[in-house]
């Protein structure tokens, strides 16, 4: 069987990362740090005084995402409605995996559903819930905009 015969060639796709880069440029704004964080929404990225749930987030041990990590999330009602508000109980739970280990693994019940939700914010808000919000050492300690930045190019590598 010759080389032509046995291989397929590769279907001619729009480039990911082309399309990637211009997905990400449409709505430049969300790709710019927030300049009043005290009072933004971090999912939606309106301002406002008015009914923001502001959740502080404590670290926790071991094996969790958030060992390490203190920050804290910004809701207007409208985002906060949508999500569940048993999320923001934290309550502990042991991690069965790693729980023979000798050390007492914990984690957020609802950890995945926090993270999920956090990575759909925009990168604006991402930023503020990683960055300027967060403490411990798994906090991230940058410019606003060089996190975004970074995070951009990461995303289209």
């Amino acid at each position: 069987m010759s080389a032509s015969t046995c291989c397929v060639p590769f279907p001619k796709v729009k480039s990911y990362t082309k399309q990637f880069i211009t997905n990400k440029n449409v709505n430049k704004k969300r790709n710019k740090a927030i300049k009043n964080p005290e009072c933004t929404c971090f999912k939606c990225l309106k301002e406002t005084k008015e009914n923001l749930h502001t959740i502080e987030i404590p670290q926790t041990g071991y094996g969790s995402r958030f060992d390490g990590l203190n920050t804290k999330i910004q809701l207007c009602d409208k985002c906060y409605k949508l999500t569940n508000p048993n999320w923001w109980k934290f309550k502990q739970i042991p991690i069965k995996e790693l729980g023979d280990a000798g050390h007492n693994f914990t984690e957020y019940k609802y950890e995945n559903e926090i993270f999920e939700y956090v990575n759909q914010m925009p990168l604006a808000g991402q930023e503020l819930f990683f960055n300027r919000f967060a403490s411990g050492a798994g906090a991230d300690y940058m410019d606003a905009q060089e996190w975004i930045d970074g995070e951009l190019n990461y995303e289209c590598l």
